[in-house]
């Protein structure tokens, strides 16, 4: 979209991208979006309770059991619990304010969570779990129809346009394409940009608001400034922003908070904030979570995957080769150790490699820039099926379990490559690598090497337990879908 100045935003009707004049553009509608929402809640615990109320009266018929006096389902205990729930999350805004597709989930999955909790806690005092047993799985099942009735009533709501948030951009540099390109990555927050305008142009108007025009023209629910550089003129246009009262937030410089995990202190009658950062990667407490999530998980997910190793171990012995490829790679604290894989190339890779990337300029450059080959000679038959399915990485689980690897972090690098991270490798040191990523949610080969370093800073920075399970979520349908896989 071209920067426009602001006397041709004041004097032309203001065009959506697709061309759609603002006058005609449908209006967010906040009423409408909080009764959905909750209707859809509302809907998701009704569903729950019918599929619980099914499977009871099913295997009280099968096994020809009675029904209890109480009538089995405590309604009395899932409507006092549905009350808190939808109050608390109200409180946190599901209703009213645009979260995120994963913080949203993260949200949802730690209330019920708490409300089942309580749910066992109150069954323990009465030592009559067995009764309460329907509402403890009618609360497990409420967020997964809430997820789905959520993402449904979203999108009635976004073919209507009473979802669409309409954004004018107030930025013309790195701030505003950044910006511009996070509200595209979520489509589900119901972002649109529908004009973006030169900051300096804004401010050289002279006669009457600066502000307020646009949002009328453009019929914007809100502004975004995304500001760069002039110090002066970002303290201009956000004072005219306050002056004004038009709805507005602000997008900083990118980079210019490379963390979220920040705690805001505020100083009673001055601008001053003090931002102090919580880094998660850094507690004792965090590392030990992490590392028990770790173990845990790794062993069980060990004990599911063996027979998927007694097929590969017989079919990669099929070629006289070994199992197993062990590969020096850089973990926690720059210490090298024996990175596990499936064999997924001929005996003799270095020396087919060498001959092909001497052969042909342009497999050598691709060799280079990301250290990846689309199409790489050595990988065998089964090497290719291994790859595409990434089952190649399951002995990594051993790894796990040696604490040389964590299930989620950045994915293990060879020492060669430390030189494309600069003064960022500190980063990686900083925690185990990886069975999976941000990268390997992100694209992978598909993406670039200076992007991949992005992703693995960025997760360093910002690792949360909710983070990998978001990840670990993220793999299955990354995997499935064979996305930037070879």
């Amino acid at each position: 979209m071209t920067v426009l100045k602001s006397q041709q935003v004041l004097e032309e009707l203001a065009l959506t991208q697709s061309g759609v004049l603002a006058s005609d553009r449908p209006r967010s509608s906040p009423i409408s979006c909080t009764v959905s929402l909750f209707a859809a809640d509302s809907i998701a615990i009704i569903l729950s309770v019918i599929v619980v109320a099914c499977c009871g009266a099913f295997l009280s018929s099968a096994l020809a059991m009675q029904a209890q006096p109480n009538g089995v389902w405590a309604l009395r205990d899932v409507l006092i619990l549905y009350v808190v729930t939808t109050g608390y999350l109200a409180f946190k805004g599901r209703y009213s304010e645009r979260i995120p597709f994963w913080t949203e989930m993260k949200l949802i999955l730690s209330t019920t969570f708490w409300a089942i909790s309580a749910e066992v806690v109150l069954g323990a005092l009465d030592r009559d779990i067995i009764s309460r047993a329907p509402t403890i799985v009618i609360f497990g099942l409420f967020p997964v129809f809430a997820i789905v009735a959520n993402s449904l009533a979203k999108s009635a709501l976004t073919q209507t346009g009473a979802w669409t948030l309409s954004i004018v951009l107030i930025g013309d540099g790195a701030s505003a394409l950044a910006a511009e390109a996070a509200l595209a990555s979520d489509p589900g927050l119901g972002y649109e940009v529908v004009g973006r305008v030169d900051p300096a142009s804004v401010m050289a108007v002279t006669n009457g608001p600066k502000l307020w025009p646009l949002v009328e023209r453009y019929r914007a629910d809100r502004l975004l400034l995304a500001l760069d550089g002039d110090k002066e003129l970002q303290r201009q246009v956000i004072g005219c922003a306050l002056r004004e009262r038009v709805p507005f937030a602000i997008a900083p410089e990118p980079h210019a908070f490379p963390a979220f995990a920040w705690e805001a202190t505020r100083f009673f009658s001055h601008d001053a904030v003090m931002l102090s950062v919580r880094h998660g990667l850094s507690r004792r407490l965090s590392q030990a979570v992490k590392a028990t999530i770790d173990v845990s998980a790794a062993a069980v997910m060990l004990l599911l995957a063996s027979p998927v190793f007694l097929v590969v171990i017989l079919l990669n012995k099929l070629d006289g080769g070994p199992v197993f490829f062990a590969h020096r790679r850089l973990g926690a604290g720059g210490k090298s150790f024996p990175c596990l894989k499936f064999r997924t190339m001929v005996v003799d890779g270095e020396r087919v490699l060498a001959e092909a990337v001497a052969a042909d300029p342009a497999l050598a450059a691709e060799w280079e820039a990301t250290r990846k080959l689309r199409n790489d000679p050595r990988v065998t038959r089964i090497g290719k099926f291994l790859r595409k399915t990434s089952l190649d990485e399951l002995p990594q689980l051993i790894n796990v379990l040696l604490r040389q690897m964590s299930l989620v972090g950045p994915r293990p690098i060879v020492e060669s490559e430390a030189r494309f991270y600069g003064d960022d490798i500190a980063h990686y040191y900083g925690t185990r690598p990886g069975l999976t990523g941000l990268w390997q949610v992100s694209g992978r080969s598909n993406t670039s090497y200076a992007r991949r370093v992005q992703l693995d800073v960025w997760y360093v920075n910002n690792w949360t337990v909710w983070l990998d399970i978001a990840v670990l979520l993220k793999t299955l349908p990354a995997v499935l879908g064979r996305s930037g896989a070879h």
